[in-house]
């Protein structure tokens, strides 16, 4: 089958979709300056291209904007996934859409969440995945095949300010307690396997296992900047740090690991992650760089006190 797939979204995701798929030589386009939450412009984005499959990607995502700006985040998180969902029933059309593992929360490490559990948002914007996940499903026809995937706190090699790694590089402070992670380079290689076998449902996409923010710290102080201050903070700090709380997820990936074979350990991954992160920032264009941790910075001023030290990457 000749795949043509139309992605909504031309963030870091959206991107890294084009970048894979191209390589593998399938017909892929972002559907750039449609907004998604006017149901025309995403008919006549998919009735132009004729997708085989469509993934969304388009989301809100900066906790604390999107808890300022409730009406825009549930048109583009809620509203927006439902518009291409709609479309996609009514023309046969696969739908693959990118929720987040947020929308649930772990006591500890040895509380790992299955697709089946009871969502516990604890944030506007996890409320919102919330939102859409039901919407998506919501009086579509029998015949409707659609997948969901959740995410949880996606990073790359890449230097890209949406990019995780990179916020944690403005840091000072960290907490110690487990969460899954996605390494998105193994994430797109997922999604092709999941698009191939045209699954339908929720699938929990992440590496195997879990670390901690404090641990990923010690590696970026490690292998990209030996200069980051990696201080250990309890949660409770972080909590009265942050205008808006952030959960703690594990996530189980036995259903992934059904589906797609071997799914690698999450520590190895972000190491080797990282390892490559640092040589990127030795490489890439310094213009670059720079435009991409100021904004990084930016983001991160909205919800900490972010350090000096992200200037050294500069020089």
């Amino acid at each position: 089958m000749n795949e043509k797939i139309l992605v909504f979204g031309n963030g870091q995701l959206g991107n890294f979709y084009l970048r894979y798929f191209g390589t593998k030589n399938i017909e892929i386009k972002i559907a750039v300056g449609i907004d998604i939450t006017d149901i025309t412009q995403v008919e006549k984005a998919i009735n132009d291209f004729k997708p085989t499959v469509v993934i969304n990607t388009a989301a809100k995502t900066n906790l604390e904007w999107d808890a300022q700006n409730k009406l825009q985040t549930f048109n583009v998180n809620v509203l927006g996934a439902d518009n291409i969902a709609q479309v996609c029933d009514n023309n046969g059309i696969y739908f693959v859409h990118i929720s987040s593992g947020c929308i649930l929360g772990s006591k500890d490490e040895n509380d790992a969440k299955k697709e089946e559990d009871l969502s516990a948002p604890i944030s506007y914007y996890s409320w919102t995945k919330v939102w859409a996940e039901s919407l998506i499903t919501f009086k579509r026809s029998p015949e409707f095949r659609y997948l969901i995937l959740r995410p949880r706190q996606p990073v790359s090699a890449q230097v890209n300010y949406k990019n995780m790694l990179l916020k944690l590089l403005t840091f000072t402070k960290f907490i110690d307690t487990p969460n899954s992670g996605t390494v998105i380079e193994d994430l797109m290689v997922w999604t092709n396997k999941l698009i191939q076998k045209r699954v339908v449902g929720v699938v929990h996409v992440a590496n195997e296992g879990w670390t901690t923010p404090y641990q990923i710290g010690l590696l970026l102080k490690k292998y990209v900047l030996p200069s980051l201050p990696v201080n250990k903070i309890p949660k409770e700090e972080l909590d009265r740090l942050t205008p808006e709380r952030r959960v703690d997820t594990v996530l189980n990936v036995d259903k992934l690991k059904s589906l797609v074979g071997e799914v690698k350990p999450y520590y190895q991954r972000l190491e080797e992650i990282i390892i490559e992160l640092g040589k990127n920032f030795k490489t890439a264009d310094p213009a670059l760089i720079k435009e991409q941790l100021e904004k990084t910075v930016a983001s991160s001023k909205t919800r900490t006190v972010v350090n000096d030290n992200w200037k050294d990457l500069l020089r």
